[in-house]
C-alpha cells in the first residue's frame, strides 16, 4: 500500500525526474514499511543490519554485476547486435553534471553516479534484505528465503514494467516480464547470501547500486541496438538472466554461510 504513491509518480511524474520518482517509490514503499514494522514490533532498527564487520563483502558485492552483467553485452557488441558507443555516457550523468570526454564521463558515473544509486538502492534494501530476508530465515530455509523474497521483489517491479517506462523497447512485454523475473529471483540468492554472510544490509545495497549503475548507466548507455540486441541485453533480455542464474549457482554450491542467528544479531 505504501508503494502506491511511488507507482503513481512512476507513471505520472508531475514534474519529478525519473530519479526523484524512483526515490519516492524505493524509500516510501519497502524502506518505510520496514522501519514502521521494526519500530512497532521491536522499538529498534538494530535488526535491519546497519553495522558491517568485514568490508571485503562490499568489494565482492561491487564485483558481482560485472560477472553476470558484462558478458551479454560483450556478446552483443562482438556479434554486431549492437554498436558500442561510449560517448553516450556523458548524457546520463546525475545532478546536472557536464563532463567532456569518454573517460571523465565514465569516472563521474562510477563515483558520483554510484553515490546517486546507493542513495536510492538503500531504500529498497532496508525493506527486502533489512527486514524481509532476516524474518523469512527464522521460519524457512535459505533456499526458500531467497525464492520467496525474490518472487515478491519481482512482482513489486511488475507495475513499472507494464504501466510505466521501466522496460525495453521492441520486445514483447511478456518476454520482458519473464526475463526480468528470472534475473530478479536468481539474483535474490546473491542478495540473501551477502546479507547472511556479512550480517549487514550494506553489501546487498552496494550490489543493488552497482547493478543499476553498470547495467543501466554504463552498459545500456554504451549500446545502440542494431539487430535485436534487446532480446539479449538490458534487465529485460535473456542474457543477464542466464548469467545471473549461473553466478548464483556457482556461489551457492559452497553453501549459504552461517546460521540465521548470526545475521539477525546485526
Amino acid at each position: 500500500m505504501l508503494s502506491l504513491p511511488g507507482y503513481y509518480l512512476g507513471v505520472h511524474h508531475h514534474g519529478l525526474t525519473g530519479r526523484q520518482a524512483a526515490a519516492v517509490l524505493m524509500w516510501g514503499g519497502p524502506a518505510l514499511s520496514a522501519i514502521i514494522v521494526r519500530l512497532v514490533t521491536e522499538r529498534s532498527l538494530a535488526g535491519i543490519g546497519f553495522g558491517l564487520m568485514d568490508p571485503k563483502w562490499l568489494w565482492i558485492a561491487a564485483a558481482l554485476p560485472l560477472a553476470y552483467g558484462l558478458p551479454p553485452y560483450l556478446i552483443a557488441w562482438g556479434a554486431g547486435l549492437a554498436d558500442f558507443v561510449p560517448s553516450r555516457w556523458s548524457t546520463v550523468l546525475p545532478y546536472g553534471l557536464h563532463v567532456e570526454g569518454v573517460f571523465p564521463a565514465l569516472g563521474a558515473i562510477l563515483t558520483v553516479g554510484l553515490f546517486d544509486k546507493v542513495s536510492r538502492a538503500l531504500g529498497e534494501e532496508i525493506g527486502w534484505r533489512g527486514l524481509l530476508v532476516p524474518e523469512l530465515l527464522k521460519v524457512v530455509s535459505f533456499r526458500n528465503t531467497a525464492l520467496i523474497s525474490g518472487v515478491i521483489w519481482a512482482l513489486w517491479h511488475f507495475p513499472l514494467i507494464v504501466f510505466a517506462d521501466y522496460n525495453a523497447a521492441g520486445t514483447p512485454v511478456a518476454f520482458q516480464l519473464c526475463c526480468f523475473a528470472a534475473m530478479i529471483v536468481s539474483s535474490s540468492f546473491l542478495y540473501a547470501w551477502l546479507r547472511l554472510r556479512s550480517a549487514s544490509v550494506w553489501p546487498p545495497t552496494i550490489l543493488h547500486a552497482a547493478h543499476n549503475l553498470l547495467v543501466q548507466s554504463v552498459f545500456d548507455q554504451a549500446s545502440v541496438n542494431k539487430n535485436g540486441a534487446f532480446y539479449l541485453t538490458t534487465e529485460f533480455g535473456c542474457g543477464i538472466a542466464l548469467f545471473t542464474i549461473l553466478i548464483a549457482w556457482l556461489i551457492l554450491r559452497r553453501g549459504p554461510g552461517p546460521a540465521a542467528p548470526t545475521l539477525t544479531a546485526a
